[in-house]
């Protein structure tokens, strides 16, 4: 995994772990389902992860980042 994608990775888990996630989503005007689709999970995985019960896997966090479009130096979704 290159550097870049931990990067990518941390982003999503600090979004799941400040509550900021569902409010991403929402910015995009994307549904549960889209994003679920997406990623190739279940809509109430997505809804554990966005309430903050339970983190993506590297693999499913890499995914979510691209459907949000969530890029490495994004660092202003977490401030």
């Amino acid at each position: 995994m290159s550097p870049a994608e931990l990067r990518r990775i941390t982003l999503v888990r600090t979004l799941v772990a400040s509550g900021k996630a569902r409010e991403q989503r929402r910015s995009r005007r994307l549904t549960l389902k889209e994003v679920a689709d997406a990623i190739g999970a279940s809509r109430s995985t997505v809804h554990r992860w966005e309430a903050g019960e339970t983190f993506p896997s590297s693999e499913n966090a890499l995914a979510w980042a691209r459907v949000l479009g969530i890029g490495e130096t994004e660092t202003e979704l977490v401030a």
